[in-house]
Order: structure tokens, then sequence, then C-alpha cells
């Protein structure tokens, strides 16, 4: 690789020295120093200062270039092959010094209709151009010839522009820049130029013309004239001089961090060498060397257009990422992009001066192709947890429409949770997200509504449960005849029942179970009242009695209550029956002991107590009297 120095050469002091005394003038960067050379056809400035880097190296280069615009025209440039031709390729470089490789470049085309412009402004009259008689530089006040003075640089310029002509010079690198670069601007005063060039242009092609016949002369052979007038054919090749120094231009501009404008600037030149080393034939003695080298320049710009092809790619793929949320294709899309910009990248070579540019950019790119990889798998679980969400919601939402069990409501309530959860699993960011946000409000809603109707469902389910099963203790204690027991049983069945709220499925059957409760609980109550009074009989005669020959009972028949007593107390009562009254009851009379009379009262206070008929009867069975609640006395029958 080239690298760059100071120029050499002579003929750019002029130049040198006129951008010193601007740069004195200018005193905006202090300790810079600029050398001009020329390779291969481009103008090259140097620009060479102390560290550190220019803060921002593009309004220097910008700095730079205008004043070579401003001052090209006063002081000349060199004479060369070179100087009078259309359109004149420059490029600045910024270096520090002591170091080898530039850090900051900028290229641009100047015109020499630009120096024209520069002296005669375009509100001035175009100059008069005399073709016949030439003015030298040293006759002119500002230094430059006339258009005839520049005549045989231009002739033999134009010669030079013919692909066919051996030695080709910089007008073959002018023809491989871009077309932009070489047309001519237009503009006041283009025209009178323009033809005044075209005259010159006519005259070198009838001098080429002659030459040309006299070579078919001599050789005698269109073929054989054809053969040597291919590049290369007779002595050196310049061609491969020249071809190598775009090469090196190349390689130099890609040595550093290149940009998007440097890989271009560098395809222009790869192609230039290209271009010059391509037209050599078979035949010419150069074309061992010359194919050896086109194969090492097309294998560096086939890098390059991949590098072009990868970022161009990597563009698109950018641009479609643009504002997101996306749908899952268009990432996918995306995604291809990335893998078909690494696989352009990919195919550079370890040995092409770009490779370290293009792991640089493989490295972002796997970055950005990993990134997209992950965001469609987030769009696909995002769209999977929104379907599989909306499933189950729309499942819930059936089973709240049929649900008749507490089973039903719970279940329901679950599915609402599922659901939920599958569209809280959605991240923000995804395409599906503002969806999912407005169905997980009316999700949630929902679900407070069945686990509201759940937990009332469960509410009367277990108030009816315990209804039921404090009915089944109530029934077991009254079979035991444990009546207090089976009382609070009942009434613990009772309120169980009438706990069941009215909107729940249950709500019915507790009704029923209070329609057949209550009257249990009444029964149960009663037969609690008769126990306990037939208990405090029992007492009582038990302790009358507990000296008598035969004992005294209390029994529970069906209709009535049966009152045993011994011949102790039965015989007197019989005795002590008064006649009936009108209604059929009679009474006992005074003359009982204060035993049989405490006797009398206690029947009479048990038999209202559980409001049923007492039976008295004495030891061998016989019939006494029998009192009734409802007559309020005793009856002989």
């Amino acid at each position: 690789m080239t690298s760059l120095s100071p120029s050499t050469a002579t003929g750019f002091e002029p130049l040198q020295q006129a951008f010193a005394t601007y740069l004195r003038a200018a005193n905006r960067y202090p300790g810079l120093r600029l050398d001009c050379s020329e390779r291969a056809g481009r103008l090259l400035l140097l620009a060479e200062h102390k560290p550190p880097e220019v803060g921002a190296p593009s309004d220097l280069l910008r700095d730079l270039e205008l004043a070579f615009r401003e001052l090209v025209p006063r002081v000349g440039l060199p004479e060369a092959d070179w100087a009078a031709v259309a359109a004149l390729p420059v490029r600045i470089y910024l270096k520090l010094k002591g170091v080898s490789q530039p850090y900051a470049m900028h290229t641009f085309t100047w015109h020499p209709e630009d120096a024209v412009q520069v002296i005669f402004p375009a509100t001035a009259a175009p100059p008069e151009v005399n073709t016949e008689v030439a003015t030298t530089a040293s006759d002119r006040p500002d230094g430059l010839a006339d258009a005839g003075a520049f005549e045989p640089e231009v002739r033999a310029a134009e010669a030079n522009t013919r692909t066919d002509s051996p030695g080709l010079g910089f007008s073959d690198a002018a023809l491989a820049l871009p077309d932009a670069a070489v047309q001519p601007p237009a503009g006041p005063g283009w025209g009178e130029r323009s033809q005044t060039w075209a005259r010159q242009g006519l005259r070198s092609l009838r001098y080429y013309w002659s030459y040309g016949l006299a070579g078919l002369i001599l050789v005698g052979s269109g073929a054989f004239a054809y053969a040597l007038s291919r590049p290369c054919i007779v002595g050196s090749c310049d061609r491969l001089a020249q071809a190598t120094e775009y090469y090196d231009l190349a390689q130099a501009t890609l040595a550093s961090s290149p940009n998007g404008e440097d890989l271009a600037t560098a395809q222009v030149d790869l192609q230039t060498a290209i271009d010059m080393l391509a037209p050599i034939p078979t035949w010419s003695s150069h074309y061992d060397v010359a194919q050896g080298d086109l194969g090492r320049y097309q294998g560096s710009i086939v890098s390059l257009n991949a590098i072009a092809q990868a970022q161009a790619l990597a563009g698109e793929a950018a641009n479609l990422s643009q504002s997101p949320p996306h749908p899952v294709e268009r990432w996918v899309k995306v995604h291809l992009l990335w893998q078909q910009a690494i696989d352009q990248l990919s195919t550079i070579p370890a040995d092409s001066p770009a490779f370290d540019y293009s792991q640089q950019k493989l490295r972002e790119y796997r970055a950005n192709y990993s990134a997209i990889g992950r965001r469609i798998v987030a769009e696909e679980e995002a769209e999977a947890n929104f379907s599989t969400a909306i499933q189950t919601g729309d499942l819930a939402r059936q089973r709240m429409e049929t649900a008749n069990s507490l089973a039903g409501w719970q279940l329901a309530a679950k599915e609402w949770q599922a659901a939920i959860k599958g569209l809280s699993l959605i991240p923000q960011g995804t395409m599906i997200y503002g969806e999912a946000q407005a169905q997980l409000s009316d999700y949630r809603q929902q679900l407070n509504r069945a686990s509201n109707r759940s937990t009332l469902e469960e509410a009367g389910a277990r108030n009816y449960h315990q209804a039921v099963q404090a009915a089944r203790n109530a029934a077991a204690a009254e079979a035991k005849g444990q009546w207090t027991l089976a009382v609070g049983q009942w009434q613990q069945a009772v309120a169980s029942a009438q706990q069941i709220p009215s909107d729940t499925i249950l709500a019915a059957e507790g009704g029923v179970l209070l329609e057949t409760y209550r009257p249990a609980m009444a029964n149960a109550q009663n037969r609690l009242r008769t126990a306990v009074a037939l208990q405090t009989l029992t007492t009582n005669l038990t302790q009358l009695c507990e000296f008598s020959a035969t004992p005294c009972t209390v029994r529970e028949d069906a209709s009535q209550i049966r009152v045993v007593l011994s011949s102790q107390y039965a015989e007197p009562l019989r005795q002590a029956i008064t006649p009936p009254a009108a209604d059929g009851t009679f009474a006992f009379t005074n003359q009982l002991n204060p035993s049989s009379q405490q006797l009398i009262e206690q029947i009479i206070t048990t038999s209202h107590q559980v409001d049923r008929q007492v039976a008295v009867y004495d030891a061998q069975g016989g019939f006494v009297a029998r009192y009734r609640p409802d007559l309020g006395g005793f009856i002989k029958n």
C-alpha cells in the first residue's frame, strides 16, 4: 500500500506557497502544512499537522476546498499532460505528523472553466478567445495563457483520451469517474468556450486521422494496425503503474474506518484501475502481469460491492423497522434482509482491505438479526397468548350464561383468571398489545362478576349443606329421645336455611327446607316441653310413692299420658270424686290429704303444659279418672 508523504515533485511550489499564505492569514489552523502531488491523473493535497486530530475535520476540508478553488486560478498548476483536461479530480487528506495513515479525506472535482468563472464573473461578458494568435502566460497580467496557448496540451490530452492509445494518461482516469464529475457545467460564456474547444478537438481529430492513415499505409494491413493500436503493445505499459496508483489510493481510503462516502470513493478508484487494465490484449507482453493485477483488483471490488449490497439491505431493513410495532410478517421480512446482509458480509475474505470494516458491520448486523429474531418470537408468543386468552374468555362467558351450580360459577371464575393471565403475558411494544389491554379491562370486570357470584353461591351452598346436616342431627336426636339436642339442631337447620342468599341457585331449595324444618322444629319443641313436664311429674310421683307398696309410674301413650298410682293414692282419689257437673267434669273433695292434693295439682299442671289428657289408673289397672285440659277438669270416662 502506498503511504502518503510530502511530495517531492516540482511545479506545485506556487500553489503550496499560496496555501501557506492563506493559512497564515486565516490563522484558523495553526501549524497546518499542506503539500501537493499528482498520482495517476489525480491531484492530492496532504494537509499535515501536530496532534490532536481536528474536532470537526469536515469544516477544515471544506475550507481547504474553497481555498483551492480560489487559489488555483491565480497561481495556476504545473504544466503536465493532464493539466488541460475538462475535469480534474482532487483529493484532500488530513494526517497527523508521525502517523502514516490519514484520519480524514475529502474528494471533489475541479473544472478548468471554474478558473474562468473566478477571473471573469458570470455578470461580465465572456472574453473573446483568439484562436489564431496565442498569448503566453508571461504576457498576461494574470499569469494565464488563453485558449490558443493551451492548444498543444489539449491536443495531447485528446490524443490520450483514446482507449487504444499506448501510454494512456490521466484522461482515462477522468473517463472512469462518475459521469457527473466530467460533464461540463452550464453557465454564462460556456457556449463560446465549448465551441472553441470543439474546433480544437476537430483539429486534433484530423491530426490523428492523418497519423492513422500513415500507419495503415506503412503496415499495409488493417488487422495489424488494429493490433498495434491496442494498449501496452509496444514499449512499456504505463497503465500498470497508473492502475496500481488507483489501487493504492483505494487501499489507503479503506485503511482507516471508512464511511459510506469512503467506500464509494474506493469503488470508483478500483473500477478505474480495472478499466485501465481490461483493454490490454492477450498479445501484449504485459498481459500476464495485467491479468494478475486485474484479478486482485476485481476481487477487491467484488468485496466492496458485497459491502455496498449489504449496506443497502441493512438500510432497507432499518427503514422497515421504523415506527414499531409491526405484524409478524413484516418482522420476518426484516429478519430475512438482515440475514441477506450478513451473508453478503460473510463473503469478504480475510485478505481484503475492507475485512476489518466488514467484521465490524457483521457484528452490528448479527446483533440486529438477533434482536429482530427476538421481536418475531415476542410477536408470535403475543399472538398465541392473545388467541388462547380470547378462546378461554369465550368459554368463560358461556360458563356464566349456563352456570346452574356453585361448581359452574367457580369454573367460570377460574377460566376468566386464566384468560386474564394470558393477556397479561403480552408485552408492551407488540402489535397486539393495545387490543389485549382493551380485552383485559373487560375480562377483569367479568372476573369480578363471576367471583362475586361464586362467593354468593358458595355461601348459599354452605348454608344449605349446614341446614341439611343439622336436620339430620335433629332427626337422630329425636330417635334417641334427646329432645333438647333435637330442638337445638332444628333451630340450627332453620337458621342456616334462612341464610341462603335469595338470588342464588339454592335459594328455592332453601325455601323448601324451611317449609319442612319449621314444623319439625315446632314439634321438637313441643316434645321437649312434654318430656320436661313428664320428667317433672315422674320425679314428683317417685317422691310421693317412695314408701308405697306399689310404685307410681308415668307412661306416655299415643293419645294421652297414663299415670298409675299405688293403692295408697288411687283409692282415696276414687272416693273423693264429687258428682259430675253439667259439662261432665267433677272435682275432688277437700278431704284429701296434702299429698294427694299435691298429686292432683301436679297432674293438672302437667296436662296443661303438654296440652294432653292425663288418665289416672290404680295399680290393678282400674280406671280412676281422666283430666282433660280442654275442659279444665276431670271426667269419669
